[in-house]
């Protein structure tokens, strides 16, 4: 049987066959197997017989199995909480310590240490490392040492207690050097309090002179750093020590450590330190002594402590060190100073904020002028310069935070790298020529004036037919270069809401991209408003797919970017003149597409690709387009009714004929659209709750969405409902004209938000020009269908979690008693109450690297360098509620109504978490217990994730059964008594014929 096929229970007996073979192959190839049946069945159950059984081998085998096993549990550290026999496991592993073999000693404190989390307070294990430490056996002295370090991190008692063993062993003349080094790191874990930790220091601080070679003065400095890091208040003394050292110790290596040290900490706690120590570390800067691989490792310092967005201690004013050093290195020979100091520059500038606006546009332009002399230089030499093409990229990222500071050097910085390709100074297709076009996205996207992409759109497209022209069709690079033009050109028409002309959809289809790149393409063209272009491209890759389901996805791709693009371009071209019927015709079209596309989507769903929040997300839109055009329909039905003035000269009385028949049908139908505006506003907010792994930009784009819908809501309710009670609106508009735009936003949120405004505005004009004695009129009608075609003249970005998931999280849950087999139900007694054990585990997978999107990789701040998941599981909400199928007539029982439902928060460790609940079943019958989970993220906020797991409990009564059986007997007795009086009767009449003797 495969391994995926296989349940917990047949793959754990496999494997325990293999655990007890005799060959010792077969022992080692079912130990290895472990790890992955870990991963697969994540539960304390299986893990602690698994490592029962594993220990029982460790204690029986050989060294060499013993070291499989010692690798399993290495690897399975996130599990080994869930052992519940921890006495009979470290029973198990304990007893090898008693062995004669040095070896296996040495490998049972390697166990030891690698299982410390979960027997850190275990006084023998303490006892038996200290004993291990003056081992004259140099292999299991090293695996103490090992110990003593995994013990220290998790003990405070056991850190404690050894400190003064180590002291002794690094102070004493009988300890080689080599045992000494290795104890070194071992002081790093005594932060737990401050007397501990002071002691060590103390103890670090003493050896530096006493062992002053370059390995001991590494490794002292190295752990009186990671010290500092833990207990924080002794970070700006290790600063101090580390800058003395890199001014004062003529080694090279030694400056190096020092300076790798100062980043370490500069990075964890940049607001420890002071003006001082910042001008300290640019004047080492003019040492003679130092080479050029110092120099830069300064500047990356100084850059590493500057980047943070927390207020920094650096000398800002006119003259200040590190101004001038700046100045000094931006024009340096070293390319990699030069860049650096290019980078640090900029840094600068967005902390000059707090001087003065004059200082800082003074620096972002310093900073400019140095970027806009390098670019040329490196770009130019990059292809040929490995060192060139190291400084390119940390001059790259710098020019986004110039552009963040002034919206003045996006122009220039944008010509700059448009005319290196144009002029021909950076070849097409080149690698340098990708990383200029997705630095020239990012600062597109980070430029906070509009319009700055549309003035480099005839440069675009010539350097697109340029690039298709080359005869290297086949070439990666090529691909992806034309792919970011087209995305590049997107964009100039995504500022100002504009379409693609023909020329470039017909050069594109055309050209020789592969179609994968036009699915790349087409899909960026949907989420920049482009929906024409994209349902080309979707409809012309649509036949060349391998699987059914790829098929119907494209199709549906293909449909609905025909819906979009009809709405958008009628919606746009007819805010100058109004047609009610055209652009009623045209929603109603574009329903029927979405109808279409719902349809496909549920032909392509698959078991690995459920497609929830795509069929979820064009529904919504579907029905908040049909709510637009049921508003116009109900706008329409004005012109059924005689305005009021007519009204009043064909006799009618403005209160009763004018405004009241108005007041039947128009006030139905429109508190009809409120209604259906409020349901999918509601339904936008449960969307957003269950989209716990999207990234930030969809959630914007559904929160944009939800706000659409309630001030359409907001709309009616102003002008037509309140009419009806002649009370003014309650509803607040707060919310609506106090979004701003911020840098976060992209161009479709940014335009939605000055729609908003707009809308507010038109709103704030027709209640002051109005009176609410006044009859319904044209005015209100017209004033809401403006209203409605602004929120639909920008063209619709769809979200990047429609089309990929970066992260993806899934909480399994095991539930016991569990659902059996055969479906039957669990039986539980009325008087009784259930004992329900909720266990589970959160598994989180990431998206691979190959399908990132063309350009908005590049602006996406959270997928950077050391994150990789834009939310993490913080607590688990487990929600049990139970409901009744069927219930059995039980006299004298008054049921109630429902006894609510049970609620636990419980926080996952190491992914992993477990609590019970007691259900009680007061009436017999069938149940159907329904637990239900949700997740928190690290900022507080509840999601919606699931899963539900469903269990059939069948409650019944113990009384009835045995009055039932009563009754049964008494029944079968009393069927029993007329035989019985026959049989007497028969008896007697036998006798009565027997003669007498």
């Amino acid at each position: 049987m495969e391994e995926h096929q296989q349940d917990a229970n047949s793959a754990l007996i496999e494997l325990d066959k293999g655990l007890r073979a005799s060959k010792v192959g077969e022992q080692c190839e079912a130990i290895v197997r472990f790890p992955s049946l870990f991963a697969r069945f994540p539960f304390p159950i299986l893990i602690n017989s698994a490592f029962l059984k594993l220990a029982d081998t460790f204690r029986t085998g050989n060294n060499f199995i013993r070291l499989c096993i010692l690798r399993v549990a290495q690897q399975s550290t996130k599990h080994l909480d869930k052992i519940l026999n921890v006495d009979e496991f470290m029973k198990r592993i304990y007893i090898v310590i008693h062995s004669n073999d040095p070896y296996a000693r040495a490998l049972t404190l390697r166990m030891l240490g690698s299982v410390s989390c979960m027997i850190s307070e275990k006084k023998n294990a303490h006892h038996s490392i200290q004993q291990g430490l003056d081992s004259h056996d140099r292999v299991e002295q090293d695996a103490a040492i090992f110990a003593t370090t995994q013990f220290a991190s998790h003990s405070q008692q056991f850190a404690s207690s050894i400190c003064n063993k180590i002291a002794m062993m690094l102070q004493g003349l009988s300890t080689p050097l080599e045992v000494k080094l290795k104890l070194i790191p071992v002081l790093q874990h005594m932060h737990f309090d401050v007397q501990v930790s002071s002691k060590a220091r103390t103890i670090l601080h003493d050896l530096l002179p006493s062992y002053p070679a370059q390995d001991f003065i590494l490794t002292t400095l190295g752990t009186l750093t990671q010290l500092a890091i833990h207990s924080l208040v002794d970070i700006p003394a290790q600063v101090t020590l580390l800058l003395q050292y890199l001014r004062c110790d003529p080694r090279e290596a030694v400056k190096s450590d020092s300076l790798h040290n100062l980043n370490l900490l500069a990075g964890k706690a940049p607001h420890l330190w002071t003006v001082q120590n910042s001008t300290t570390l640019c004047e080492a800067y003019k040492l003679s002594t130092l080479s050029n691989s110092l120099k830069r490792e300064i500047l990356r310092v100084l850059c590493t402590l500057t980047s943070t967005e927390s207020l920094v201690q650096v000398d800002m004013e006119e003259g200040g060190s590190i101004l001038e050093l700046c100045r000094q290195c931006c024009f340096d020979f070293d390319v990699i100073q030069a860049a650096l100091a290019t980078k640090l520059f900029a840094s600068l500038s967005k902390h000059a904020k707090h001087v003065s606006k004059s200082h800082q546009n003074r620096l972002n332009e310093e900073a400019t002028v140095a970027a806009e002399s390098l670019l040329p230089l490196l770009a130019a030499s990059c292809e040929n310069s490995a060192v060139d093409k190291k400084a390119l990229k940390i001059v790259l990222p710098a020019l986004k935070s110039l552009c963040e500071v002034s919206s003045d050097v996006d122009f220039r910085l944008i010509r700059l790298l448009l005319s290196l390709l144009v002029n021909e100074d950076v070849p097409l297709g080149s690698p340098t020529s990708v990383m200029l076009l997705q630095a020239t996205a990012d600062m597109g996207l980070s430029s906070n004036r509009m319009g700055v992409m549309a003035n480099f759109r005839k440069q675009m497209f010539e350097l697109f037919e340029a690039t298709i022209k080359i005869d290297k069709k086949d070439a990666e690079s090529i691909q992806k270069v034309a792919s970011l033009l087209c995305v590049l050109l997107f964009m100039t028409h995504w500022e100002d809401g504009s379409l693609i002309d023909g020329k470039l959809q017909e050069k594109l289809l055309n050209s020789h991209l592969n179609h994968w790149i036009f699915y790349r393409i087409a899909r960026q063209a949907s989420r920049m408003g482009q929906h024409k272009i994209a349902n080309q491209l979707f409809t012309a890759i649509s036949d060349s797919v391998a699987s059914e389901q790829h098929y119907f996805w494209l199709i549906a791709l293909s449909d609905i970017s025909l819906a979009e693009s009809a709405v958008s371009f009628h919606f746009n071209v007819s805010n100058a003149t109004w047609d009610k019927t055209r652009n009623l015709g045209e929603l109603n079209k574009a329903i029927h597409h979405y109808h279409k596309a719902e349809t496909s989507l549920m032909a392509a769903v698959t078991p690995n690709h459920n497609l929830l929040f795509q069929c979820e997300y064009i529904r919504l839109r579907r029905e908040s387009l049909q709510a637009h055009a049921q508003l116009i329909s109900a706008c329409s039905l004005i012109r059924t009714c005689p305005p009021p003035a007519i009204s009043t000269m064909t006799g009618g009385s403005p209160g009763s004929d004018g405004s009241g028949s108005n007041s039947g049908i128009l006030f139905t139908q429109m508190k009809s659209c409120a209604e259906w505006f409020m349901a999918v506003d509601k339904s936008y907010s449960k969307l957003h709750m269950t989209s716990f792994d999207s990234d930030p930009r969809t959630l914007s784009i559904i929160e944009i969405l939800q706000q659409a819908c309630s001030i359409m809501a907001y709309a009616i309710d102003l002008l037509i409902l309140s009419r009806s009670s002649q009370n003014a609106s309650t509803r607040q508009n707060s919310n609506f004209d106090s979004a701003e735009e911020t840098s976060d936003d992209n161009f479709y949120t940014r335009a939605m938000k000055r729609n908003f405004s707009a809308v507010m505005s038109k709103l704030e004009q027709a209640v002051h020009a109005d009176n609410l004695s006044l009859p319904l009129s044209h005015t209100h009608t017209e004033c809401l269908m403006q209203c409605s075609s602004l929120l639909l003249s920008t063209p619709h970005s769809f979200p990047r979690y429609f089309y990929q998931s970066l992260q993806t999280t899934n909480i399994k849950l095991a539930i016991s008693p569990g659902q059996r087999f055969n479906k039957a139900p669990v039986t539980v007694e009325i008087n009784q109450r259930l004992a329900l054990k909720v266990e589970g585990v959160v598994q989180h997978t990431s998206a691979t690297s190959h399908d990132d999107d063309v350009i908005m990789n590049v602006r996406d701040d959270e997928r950077k360098e050391g994150r990789s998941k834009f939310r993490e599981v913080s607590r688990v909400k487990l929600v049990v509620a139970k409901s009744n199928q069927g219930q059995t007539k039980v006299n004298n029982v008054k049921i109630s109504e429902s006894d609510g439902d049970l609620e636990q928060i419980v926080e996952p460790h190491n992914d992993y978490f477990s609590t019970q609940f007691v259900i009680s079943f007061p009436v017999a019958g069938l149940y159907t217990v329904v637990v239900e989970a949700g997740v928190k993220d690290s900022d507080g906020v509840w999601w919606k994730t699931g899963p539900k797991e469903n269990i059939l409990i069948k409650a019944y009564d113990d009384n009835v059964r045995i009055q039932q059986q009563q009754q049964q007997q008494q029944q079968s007795s009393q069927a029993a008594e007329p035989s019985n009086q026959f049989a007497s009767l028969m008896s007697l009449r036998e006798q009565s014929r027997t003669p007498l003797p």
